[in-house]
C-alpha cells in the first residue's frame, strides 16, 4: 500500500473515532422526565361549624383523583393532595397556603370553601404567582383579588340582588353574622334594596359564636318589619338556631336569606320553623344533566349526602379543569393562569361554563329556593 493511502485511511479511521466518541459523550442528552407526583394544595373548615361543607370538598377531591390517578394521572404523573384545615377563618387560611407553598412547593391550591378563606389567602397566592381555585367562596370581593384567583361558584352580588329584587318597597329587618362572607353580602343586598325603594326597618350584627339571639330578635320584633333577611356565615347549626328563635319570639314574618338558610345541618334544628323560608343559591344539580346525575349518585353512594349538592360538584369540576390545564402547562403557573381564563365552554357537573377576565365563573347564576313541607324546592 503506497505511503500516500496509508496516511489517507489512518486519518478516516481517526476521524471516525472522533466522530462516534463525539456522538457518545458530548452528544447531550435530555434529563428524563419527573414521574414525582404532581402535588396539589387544598384548605377548607375540616373542623369547626364549617366542618360539613369543608369536609364535602375534600371527598369531591378525593373522588375526582381517584379517577385521574386511575386513568394514568397527568402526562404519567399521579396528583398527591395535601389537606389542610382552613377552620372558615382568614388567618388559619394564611397560615395554611404559606405552609404548602413554602414547605409543601405545590403549584396549586384547591380553596378555599368560605369566602374569609379565600379573601385571607389571595394575597399570598398572588405574591407567589400560585393557582388559587375557589368552588365555594362567593363574597363579591374575590372578583378583585388577583390575577392568579379562580372560582367556579357564582358571586354574591348576583345573590343580593335577586334578594332586594325579591323584598323591594317592603321594610326588612336585617341579621347578619360577623364574618368576611356575610358583611359583603349585608352591603350588597343593602345598597341594591334601598336603591330599589326598600327600608331598612333594623340592621343587626352578631357575633360568629353566637347561639343566643333574643336579644337581637328583640330590638327587631319591635320595628314590625315586613320582612327578615337572615344572613349567617360560617356555622348552619347557628343559622337553625337563629331562625327557630325568630319564630319562638312571634315574628311572624317571612324569613329570606342566603344559602346557609336552607342547609341540611339548618333545617334539622330549626325543624318547622323555617317553613316557607325563601333563600337564594347557587343551582342546583342538573336533573337533566347526566353528568350530574351520575356524579351525585356515587358520591351518595360512596360518601352520603353532601353539605351542598353545588358545591361537591363545583369542587369536583375544579379538579378536573386544574387537570386539564397540569396537562396542557405542566406546573408553569402562568401558563396555567393564562390557560383558564381561556375555557369558555367547560362541560361538566355543573353544565357548561367558563371564566371571564377576573377569573369569575360565567354561565352559571343564583337560584332561588324555598322549604315547602320541610323539602328545599327550587322557584321555576
Amino acid at each position: 500500500m503506497k505511503t500516500g493511502t496509508i496516511i489517507l485511511v489512518i486519518a478516516i479511521v481517526i476521524l471516525a473515532a472522533v466522530g462516534i466518541w463525539y456522538g457518545v459523550v458530548k452528544k447531550p442528552v435530555s434529563a428524563p422526565e419527573s414521574k414525582e407526583p404532581i402535588k396539589i394544595g387544598f384548605f377548607a373548615p375540616l373542623t369547626g361549624g364549617g366542618a360539613p361543607y369543608g369536609q364535602s370538598e375534600k371527598n369531591a377531591v378525593e373522588m375526582a383523583v381517584e379517577k385521574i390517578n386511575a386513568a394514568g394521572g397527568i402526562n404519567g404523573r399521579l396528583i398527591s393532595v395535601i389537606y389542610e384545615d382552613g377552620k372558615c377563618d382568614g388567618k388559619e387560611a394564611v397560615t395554611a397556603i404559606q405552609k404548602l407553598i413554602s414547605v409543601d412547593n405545590v403549584k396549586v391550591v384547591l380553596g378555599g370553601a368560605c369566602s374569609a378563606e379565600t379573601l385571607g389567602a389571595a394575597p399570598i397566592a398572588e405574591q407567589n404567582k400560585v393557582i388559587l381555585f375557589s368552588a365555594f367562596s362567593s363574597s363579591p370581593d374575590i372578583t378583585n383579588a388577583g390575577d392568579f384567583i379562580f372560582r367556579n361558584s357564582p358571586s354574591d352580588l348576583d345573590g343580593g340582588k335577586v334578594v332586594a329584587q325579591m323584598i323591594k318597597e317592603k321594610s326588612v329587618a336585617m341579621i347578619t353574622e360577623n364574618t368576611d362572607y356575610s358583611i359583603g353580602v349585608r352591603k350588597v343586598t343593602k345598597d341594591e334594596f334601598e336603591k330599589l325603594g326598600g327600608k331598612i326597618a333594623a340592621d343587626e350584627v352578631y357575633a360568629p359564636e353566637a347561639k343566643d339571639f333574643k336579644t337581637y330578635l328583640v330590638k327587631i320584633k319591635d320595628t314590625n318589619p315586613e320582612a327578615i333577611f337572615v344572613n349567617p356565615g360560617t356555622s348552619a347549626s347557628g343559622a337553625g338556631l337563629l331562625i327557630k328563635q325568630i319564630k319562638e319570639l312571634g315574628i311572624k314574618t317571612v324569613i329570606y336569606g342566603n344559602f346557609i338558610v336552607g342547609s341540611p345541618d339548618s333545617l334539622k334544628i330549626a325543624g318547622v320553623a323555617a317553613e316557607g323560608a325563601v333563600f337564594y343559591d347557587a343551582p342546583g344539580l342538573s336533573p337533566t344533566n347526566p353528568k350530574a346525575v351520575a356524579f351525585l349518585d356515587e358520591f351518595k353512594a360512596k360518601y352520603s349526602a353532601p353539605a351542598s349538592d353545588f358545591e361537591v360538584g363545583a369542587r369536583y369540576d375544579s379538579v378536573f379543569i386544574v387537570a386539564d390545564g397540569l396537562k396542557k402547562c405542566g406546573e408553569d403557573t402562568e401558563c396555567l393562569r393564562d390557560h383558564f381564563y381561556s375555557v369558555k365552554d367547560y362541560d361538566g357537573v355543573l353544565g357548561k361554563y367558563g371564566f371571564d377576565q377576573n377569573g369569575d365563573v360565567v354561565g352559571l347564576s343564583v337560584a332561588v329556593k324555598e322549604i315547602k313541607d320541610g323539602v328545599v324546592v327550587e322557584r321555576k
